[in-house]
């Protein structure tokens, strides 16, 4: 079903889905026999609202009878009474007998009232009685929801598998049981566990291989999430049909679709059929995958399908599909759910909570990248997309608008008629009276605005391949989604007498739906953009716009390039992952042998080429080209961007000019992403670039290994803020394993922000998304180190906890922590587009981008006011054309707004974001402003978790330290604690005050070794005391020892700022009697600190304490440390 479905709010830990998979297991059970009547054997289930309890036998040594019945499934949606009979032992009073059923009193099974099991029993005995030592009686199973139909909303569809299984009925006595039998309970007669599926379609195909010689053979494509096979079962004649299919028809439709049409119109070809695909994506509209295997039984095993329709000219009429004759013109592909772990668990999505049919052309589950694999690989004539639930059965195809890259005149003719080839067989058959298509209904609306339609005329639209049918479309399929009123034996019927009127359809006129298929392929090799497509895109007033051609001749241009040498590519990664998806999905892709240039234009050889002259063209240019603005419909059914190089990040250029390539290329058969190229020659440190998500990924391994990492936090002539340095040593590692932009940086690390392993709290999408970039994530808000678009987080943002919000829900959640913040947008609508920003380039956040970048966003949300101690990111572009395209109504009234900001006052540290940074997972571009963020927000290596920029306790020192401890802290150059403090007057020991000296002037050195008793190897100090030691800032204290952790005099810290001086800028003390002769204490120096103290007072650090006095024994307070490193950085720049 395309309407949107609420997404769930809490991400269940792994420990959670281990029970959720063992619940299923207990409810998902085993039928070796056939679905409808056979008994069930040697089964048992569970629920946790129906537990099976144990019954005594009637007495020992003596076995329990069978009890003997006329039927042993109940359905939850047909009311059936049971006729039972066992013999009455003799020491038994019949009126003694009652009954269980899974070991609970009939009783207990009760009816669902609003929101439990409080109604009355559902199970009920009636006629009970004894003649001739026979004791029978009537067992009626009643209808547990009260409702023939299980997609009621009330029922939360899920909510039937707390029922489903098969329990022993037992008829007892004073606890004993006299008789006893297996009764499954389902939802309707066909309806199929997952793990029935296999069992079921095994059964039928031993069945088959002894009664004909149908070619039946069943694979997996592919696993779900969680490891589960996708099956995909191929019905033909024989063997020799398939093979001939997939090596010469397949073939001669991909390469020379056009000599394919000239030589079945000649007979020279001969023999061929044409695939038939069924399919079923959202696993909890069940009756799709039980009429998927429905009709595959009957194409196996029976000679024939009668059924009532209805013809064009209104009469009624029988059709006898024969099944020979049909296999003898076509090849049967089913796939009976795309979503396994959703049958397992009775829902529509996915484990990672993925509506998989919003994924067919993003692909970022595993599941979609296995089915449309196969749909590229088929190509199949005719795919049905078997969902529910539109009361009024609905069946494609669609509303406007259209895909421009859809051959739509080559298709729609043919889909209309086999949508009422199916709509007239599904209602013939069943208790259902109409069906109604979605494009016959907007038009009768366009022509009548008086019309009142039977069901959906608007907002349905096929603008997108993320949906499974149009994704086949793509492909030349008549793709179809067909939506049955409810969820019961006879909508499964409804689906099943429909798919038979699409194979009657398709038999009838195989050629003429052939020809039409391969004129499509024939217009990709040719590159044509006809004009007969036209008149089917139409804007919201229904006014013909045809293809947006932005003043081109051709939609469709020559040639794509996508470069991989960085001087014209800026993320390499994600180029190689586009070509793994084109080929992946049928795209023929070349690469250049030889530079070549165009306009100006050198593409280095190497580069990957896109010839638009191939047969999925269309398919090519949807996830290529810019895309379409479609803002003036009222709704649309839901994402229609498919921009790839926007959402992935990387560059393509549109080549027009026709030839260019030729005899410059070679084709692309399989590639791979290559290691990253590690530094000829290695320094000790490595600059790794904020280029790509693999760098995230690379760090964020690094951190829970507990290797160093820093970020930089300023922008220099090689480098960006937001790149990361680490150990040549620790990298080389991961560069097989990753595609990272790496140089040499030098032996001494940066002045930066030293990262550590963050517990990021998040749910659900963005959750998923965090783990797969390497972080580790909670649902625990109050362990988390950061949270991302959280609920009910006042209380832990309250306490200095960072927080990152996106869109128009985290923007929501955060609206009441910051003063004069306002935002503007739909309050619910997924408004989407992509627009252009211009980005900060100061900041570690934004500055791995473009100046100019192109987003994302999915609610239509911009940011209007900020405070003024907000730090601003990202403004969305003044242009007149910065919105490039999508569905956002009224997108003109976020031009020039707010798209980004930080706030660190008042004890918060909150990061906005106006765009949604996760969408689907397939906005992966903008990843990094999520990623960064997070590593932006949390503290330092060796900081508390919930210290932040907003200190809460500098009133103290406000006067003389207060801007310095906020820059340093900025900068990433001094932690705070828990609760947002600083503790200013709290004494600094000498290996704080050192790693703030390291940190603040770039003295790393990790060649000297030292042995002290006190500084213990690995420990979070080591690196700075190796840097003190050996760039001689400071010295051991004697006898093997350091003193890390001693409090530092005023004098020392004057010593090492002294020493880091000289290091950084040559700095020397003039009159050094002079310069002290202003403290009464000055005699009291120690002489190894004097030409020290005498410096810093000449450059102004150090001024003294109250009284003329320089307190040189004195301990050092945290607030005179980032004062003194503060005017040091001031005076060195």
């Amino acid at each position: 079903m395309k309407e949107g479905e609420q997404k769930l709010k809490k991400k269940p830990t792994k420990h959670a889905f281990g029970l959720m998979i063992s619940f299923s297991l207990m409810i998902g059970t085993v039928d070796p026999g056939h679905v409808k009547a056979e008994p069930i054997q040697d089964v048992e289930s569970q629920t946790a609202s129906h537990d099976q309890k144990e019954n005594k036998t009637l007495s020992r040594g003596k076995a329990v009878q069978e009890l003997k019945m006329n039927h042993h499934v109940a359905s939850m949606t047909e009311k059936r009474t049971f006729q039972v009979k066992f013999t009455l032992p003799q020491n038994v009073d019949s009126k003694s007998i009652s009954w269980t059923y899974g070991g609970k009193p009939l009783s207990e099974w009760k009816k669902f009232a609003q929101r439990d099991y409080t109604g009355p029993s559902f199970i009920t005995v009636s006629d009970g009685k004894a003649k001739d030592g026979q004791y029978t009686a009537n067992i009626t199973f009643d209808l547990p929801y009260d409702t023939d139909n299980l997609a009621e909303p009330r029922l939360q569809r899920p909510l039937y598998a707390s029922l489903m299984g098969t329990y022993e009925l037992a008829a007892t006595a004073h606890g004993q049981v006299i008789a006893q039998t297996p009764v499954k309970l389902t939802p309707y007669d066909s309806f199929h566990t997952y793990d029935e599926l296999k069992t079921d379609i095994d059964a039928v195909t031993a069945q088959a291989a002894k009664k004909n010689d149908r070619y039946i053979k069943t694979i997996s494509i592919g696993k779900s999430v969680e490891g589960r096979d996708i099956y995909l079962t191929i019905l033909a004649k024989d063997k020799a049909s398939v093979d001939q299919y997939q090596n010469v028809t397949h073939p001669a439709m991909m390469n020379n679709p056009k000599q394919l049409q000239a030589d079945i119109q000649s007979g020279t070809f001969g023999d061929y059929k044409v695939p038939i695909w069924l399919n079923n994506i959202h696993p909890n509209e069940a009756p799709g995958v039980d009429s998927i295997f429905n009709f595959f039984k009957s194409m196996a095993l029976d000679d024939s399908i009668s059924y009532d329709t209805k013809g064009s000219n209104g009469q009624k009429s029988k059709i006898n599909l024969n099944m020979d004759q049909a296999l003898n013109q076509v090849i049967f592909l089913f796939v009976y759910t795309d979503n396994p772990d959703g049958r397992v668990h009775t829902t529509r999505a996915n484990p990672n909570y993925f509506d998989l049919n919003r994924d067919n052309s993003y692909q970022t589950q595993p599941e979609t990248r296995s089915v449309t694999e196969q749909i590229a690989k088929w190509s199949p004539l005719s795919f049905l997309d078997l969902h529910g639930f539109d009361s009024n059965f609905l069946i494609e195809p669609t509303t406007p608008p259209h895909d421009p890259n859809i051959e739509y005149d080559l298709l729609i003719d043919s889909m209309l008629e086999q949508a009422k080839a199916m709509g007239e067989a599904g209602i013939a058959n069943t208790k259902y009276n109409d069906y109604y298509i979605p494009y016959e209904e907007h038009q009768k609306s366009v022509k009548d605005p008086n019309y009142v339609p039977k069901g959906i005329s608007t907002g349905w639209d096929d603008a997108t391949p993320a949906y499974t049918a149009v994704f086949a479309m793509h492909h030349g399929a008549l793709g179809q989604t067909l939506e049955v009123p409810e969820s019961n034996e006879e909508s499964t019927k409804a689906l099943y007498y429909s798919v038979a009127g699409a194979t009657h359809y398709v038999m009838e006129n195989k050629e003429k739906l052939f020809m039409n298929q391969l004129k499509i392929y024939e217009r990709g090799i040719d590159n044509k953009d006809d004009r007969a497509v036209d008149p089917y895109l139409v804007n919201a007033k229904d006014e013909i716009i045809g293809r947006p051609r932005s003043g081109n001749q051709n939609f469709f241009p020559e040639y794509y390039v996508l470069p991989i040498d960085r001087s014209i590519q800026k993320n390499a990664y994600e180029t190689y992952r586009m070509i793994e998806y084109f080929l992946r999905n049928g795209i023929k892709v070349e690469r250049s042998i030889k530079p070549v240039t165009v306009s100006g234009t050198t593409y280095p050889a190497g580069s990957f080429v896109i010839d638009m002259h191939q047969s999925y063209h269309g398919y090519a240019n949807s996830v290529l080209y810019d895309g379409i603005d479609v803002s003036d419909y009222e709704s649309v059914a839901g994402e229609i961007v498919q921009d790839f190089p926007v959402l992935r990040g990387f560059n393509r250029y549109v080549i027009r000019e026709p030839r260019v390539f030729e005899g410059k290329t070679a084709p692309v058969i399989s590639v791979t992403i290559p290691a990253t190229a590690m530094p000829d020659k290695p320094s000790v440190y490595v600059l790794l670039r904020n280029t790509n998500n693999d760098a995230i990924k690379a760090v964020n391994e690094l951190l829970a290994s507990g290797k160093h990492v820093t970020m930089l936090t300023k922008t220099e002539s090689e480098h960006e803020a937001g790149d990361f340095v680490v150990s040549y040593d620790d990298l080389n590692p991961l560069a097989s394993k990753y595609l990272l932009d790496v140089s040499p940086f030098s032996d001494h690390m940066p002045v930066g922000k030293e990262l550590k392993s963050a517990l990021v709290g998040a749910l659900g999408e963005p959750a998923y998304v965090l783990e797969n970039l390497g972080f580790k994530v909670t649902s625990d808000q109050a362990q988390a180190d950061v949270l991302v678009n959280t609920f009910d987080s006042s209380e832990q943002v309250g306490k200095g906890k960072p927080y990152i919000a996106y869109g128009n829900m985290g923007m929501v959640n955060v609206q009441d922590w910051i003063p004069g913040f306002s935002f503007g947008g739909p309050e619910w609508k997924r408004y989407e587009g992509v627009f252009l920003a211009d980005v900060k380039q100061d900041s570690v956040i934004t500055a791995p981008y473009d100046k100019q970048e192109y987003f994302y966003t999915i609610t239509g949300s911009y940011i209007k006011t900020v405070p003024k101690t907000a730090n601003i990111l990202a403004t969305i572009s003044s242009n007149d054309d910065f919105y490039k395209a999508g569905w956002w109504p009224g997108h003109e009234a976020a031009k020039g707004q707010i798209m980004a900001f930080t706030y660190k006052e008042n004890n918060k540290n909150v990061t906005v974001f106006s765009n949604d940074l996760t969408n689907g997972a397939h906005s992966q571009h903008q990843f990094r402003l999520l990623a960064n963020s997070i590593f932006n927000a949390v503290s330092n290596r060796n900081q508390s978790s919930e210290s932040a920029v907003g200190f809460s306790d500098l009133q103290s020192v406000e006067s003389w330290a207060g801007s310095e401890i906020h820059e340093l802290a900025r900068l990433g150059l001094v932690n705070g604690f828990n609760g947002g403090r600083f503790e200013p007057l709290k004494q600094v020991t000498r290996v704080e005050f050192l790693a703030m000296i390291v940190r603040a002037f770039n003295l790393y050195d990790q060649k000297e070794n030292i042995s002290f008793k006190d500084v213990p190897p690995a420990s979070w100090y080591e690196t700075y005391v190796k840097a003190a030691v050996g760039l001689k800032l400071a010295e051991g204290t004697g006898e093997g020892y350091f003193e890390p952790n001693r409090a530092i005099t005023r004098e020392e810290m004057a010593k090492i700022s002294a020493n880091a001086m000289k290091i950084t800028s040559g700095a020397t003390a003039g009159n050094i009697e002079e310069a002290l002769a202003k403290f009464g204490d000055r005699e009291t120096i120690a002489p190894y600190a004097r030409e020290a103290a005498a410096l810093l007072t000449q450059k102004g650090i150090i001024q003294g304490l109250p009284g003329s006095t320089f307190g040189p024994k004195a301990v050092a307070t945290r607030a005179e440390a980032a004062v003194i490193i503060s005017r040091i950085k001031q005076i060195e720049g």
